[in-house]
């Protein structure tokens, strides 16, 4: 991925290199590049940068706006206390990070189409399309997520002269062009790829589908996120790991991409593509040998730590305990070892989608389909067979349908901890304020300040 980063910065300002071929100062020269298929798949690389670049605002941010984690230090502390400065630069980095991509998916989605397809083998054009709106969708879905309404583009600039002030576009428009770019990339995007880091670490088919059950829970469209979620889960590409070790293992070095992961994030080690997300959740002291110390700025709550019930093998690849005095609860879920090795960030794994679909199951009343899903999820947490009965199965005497949905929610609260998805999920289900205590207008962040500068057409979200 790294070789192409210079990429768009190489097409920006070609035209100041060719001092006898001279293009005018206004347009965005193109002329050296979008040639050849080598051209369209470095240009689809190039978009993962991006991806790989929002690790210190997903998972941490939102985590750390989570009933699972509590900022100690003031880079994170405003999540935490719900009182984000309009001028906060993690929120800055967030919008600036997923419009990078969007742009550098939307000048892919310009060019390629007219290339020549004998440039290319079999089906690969319309994979690399296909590649770009996934990408394009992941960037539009997270911005909805922290922002709301934001401008919707799908156009490159060209021009320097061309109007940048783009009045916010309406959540239910950028969910229709989410639906609409996904829909067109599942059937486009390969089923998997030759190594398991491309099969996990880019767009597929199964990664299209999975965010597309995410973006129909989302808008509450529940039969067609169980229908794509059931997609997900029959595919002979992804099964669920077995086993405490490998559970474990799925979230170390040594477990990168395994057969759970959907979309993995791909990241190396401290000197290539690091996340760098060690150094926020690791204590100074007391850590295993071989594991990298950090600065302890983000810690798991002791909602989290007392969730997991006796026997749950999650606990202990979420969690750990330092030896320090006083001992430290820490996440451990993004080691890194002191050769310099970190784990990758799983953005979309199929435990997520079973309860994806156990939740749109349950909306639907269908509520005995909906406990396989969840039962599911707690049989491999107790390292027991999927197919065998157990003490414990949902429901059980005297609960009702409001009880299954609660089990759900705690379910993905535990299986999911600290993978970014805890803040959302209680603001989607209109949970944030019975659990976390906040208002509507918390739900969302600022639209950061410097772009409110730059576009005088942006409106400020309420209460900021």
């Amino acid at each position: 991925m790294k070789k192409t980063v210079l990429l768009f910065i190489i097409i920006a300002f070609s035209a100041c290199t060719k001092v006898l071929d001279q293009v005018p100062e206004y347009t965005i020269a193109e002329d050296n590049f979008w040639l050849t298929a080598n051209d369209a798949e470095s240009a689809a690389v190039g978009i993962y940068p991006a991806v790989q670049s929002l690790s210190m605002q997903f998972p941490v941010a939102f985590d750390a706006a989570s009933d699972a984690a509590t900022a100690l230090l003031i880079n994170y502390s405003p999540f935490s206390q719900h009182g984000i400065p309009v001028d906060n630069a993690i929120v800055a980095s967030y919008w600036q990070n997923n419009y990078t991509g969007i742009g550098r998916a939307n000048d892919l989605l310009k060019h390629v189409p007219d290339m020549k397809d004998s440039l290319f083998t079999g089906n690969r054009k319309q994979e690399i399309l296909g590649e770009a709106r996934f990408l394009r969708a992941y960037f539009y879905f997270n911005l909805i997520k922290a922002y709301g309404p934001v401008p919707l583009v799908t156009t490159p600039y060209t021009s320097f002269n061309a109007d940048f002030t783009i009045e916010r576009t309406p959540v239910d428009v950028i969910f229709r062009q989410i639906i609409a770019d996904l829909t067109i990339a599942e059937t486009s995007l390969p089923v998997s790829y030759p190594t398991a880091a491309d099969t996990r670490g880019r767009a597929t088919q199964g990664g299209a589908k999975a965010l597309l059950a995410k973006a129909y829970l989302s808008l509450q469209r529940y039969d067609s996120a169980a229908a794509k979620a059931l997609d997900v889960i029959n595919s002979p590409v992804y099964t669920l790991v077995s086993g405490s070790s490998a559970y474990n293992n799925m979230f170390t070095v040594s477990g990168k991409n395994s057969t759970e992961a959907i979309f993995e994030i791909q990241y190396v080690s401290s000197s290539a593509q690091a996340n760098g997300l060690f150094s926020l959740y690791i204590p100074v002291n007391g850590i295993p040998a071989g594991v990298q110390p950090g600065s302890y700025q983000i810690a798991p709550t002791d909602k989290i730590v007392k969730a997991y019930e006796p026997g749950d093998i999650r606990r202990n690849a979420t969690l750990g305990l330092n030896t320090a005095t006083p001992a430290l609860n820490y996440v451990s879920k993004y080691i890194r070892l002191t050769n310099g090795t970190e784990p990758d960030i799983i953005a979309l794994r199929l435990a997520d989608i079973i309860l994806v679909r156990a939740e749109a199951l349950d909306k639907l009343g269908k509520h005995a389909e909906a406990v396989d899903m969840l039962n599911t999820i707690r049989r491999r947490a107790f390292g027991l067979p999927t197919t065998t009965s157990s003490s414990y199965d949902f429901p059980q005497a005297g609960e009702t349908d409001s009880d299954l949905t609660l089990a759900i929610e705690n379910e993905r609260f535990k299986e999911l901890a600290f993978e970014g998805h805890r803040f959302y999920d209680l603001v989607r289900t209109g949970r944030a304020n019975a659990v976390l205590g906040i208002n509507a207008d918390q739900a969302l962040w600022p639209i950061p300040l410097r772009e409110l500068g730059r576009n005088p057409r942006l409106v400020q979200n309420h209460g900021y």
